[in-house]
């Protein structure tokens, strides 16, 4: 039995709380020592709080302005978890096993500081093909000398189901203090591998984890994420080696070997939304 801590952000969770907490309490092999939940205060948040109270766990607010992706999970580790392992997850993920948060735990340790699961989409949309291009079936760890070989793609993360080392995490000051709203698991991949110390991705640790968005969701969510490297240079001395455009053809060619019309149909307009979106996002100068 691994002890572990859990944090999962939640923004209007209603639909999510019930099966989210089944989820958690199915879990086997691990002793969970703190279930932590940061709740975004918008609308009435009462339905959630009892729940998360009704199950033993616990939780605590944060205003609208003031939440981010980075910030909040750091305040969670710090303030609310005390094991050396802790999980996290977003509040969308179905855990499709109950040994998932033990597969993942017992890979962590005061060497392999972080590490993230293999997230599946069912529904044979875009999504569906990329998951599979991006998380594979082979359990791999990535260290400093891995970098010149992997170039961007070795800091590729997922906070929607990853474990902490929490002893490091404190230690390298979590994500430094900066708000972030997105790809804080890239961030703190980086820094730990360059401080030495090593990187996992569990194949044998599974959740679902599914969006549906709208074209112009999407637009927006890369013209965020153009801003996030727009905002952090640092990653531009690394190449895309295996994601971008041929990650687009590797979705065209899957659609057009299974024969799935719908994907072909939307194969574009997504495609042209997600490089215009990271494009004009990476043009914003920050004032």
């Amino acid at each position: 039995m691994i002890k572990i801590d859990v944090v999962c952000p939640l923004y209007q969770a209603d639909g999510y709380i019930e099966n989210l907490i089944d989820n958690i309490k199915m879990q086997d092999g691990v002793i969970l020592d703190n279930v932590v939940f940061a709740i975004t205060e918008i609308g009435d948040t009462s339905f959630v709080k009892e729940k998360i109270l009704e199950a033993g766990f616990s939780f605590f607010s944060v205003e609208k302005e003031d939440f981010s992706h980075s910030l909040t999970r750091q305040k969670a580790v710090f303030e609310y978890c005390s094991s050396d392992v802790v999980i996290m997850i977003s509040q969308d993920v179905v855990l499709c096993q109950s040994d998932a948060f033990y597969e993942l735990a017992k890979n962590v340790n005061s060497r392999v500081v972080y590490a993230y699961g293999k997230q599946i989409c069912r529904k044979k949309n875009i999504e569906y093909y990329i998951r599979k291009k991006n998380y594979g079936e082979k359990t791999e760890f990535v260290s400093a000398e891995d970098i010149d070989r992997l170039q961007l793609k070795a800091f590729f993360a997922s906070d929607a189901f990853a474990a902490y080392y929490r002893p490091v995490f404190i230690e390298l000051n979590g994500y430094d203090d900066i708000p972030m709203m997105m790809s804080e698991d890239m961030y703190y991949s980086k820094k730990i591998l360059e401080a030495g110390y090593q990187k996992g991705y569990i194949a044998t640790a599974v959740v679902e984890h599914s969006h549906k968005f709208s074209l112009k969701q999407l637009y927006n969510r890369y013209y965020q994420t153009g801003i996030w490297f727009r905002e952090h240079p640092e990653f531009d001395n690394y190449k895309t080696t295996d994601t971008g455009l041929k990650l687009a053809f590797y979705v065209l060619g899957q659609a057009l070997k299974h024969f799935n019309i719908p994907v072909l149909f939307r194969w574009l307009p997504d495609m042209t939304a997600r490089y215009l979106g990271m494009k004009k996002g990476k043009k914003i100068v920050k004032k």
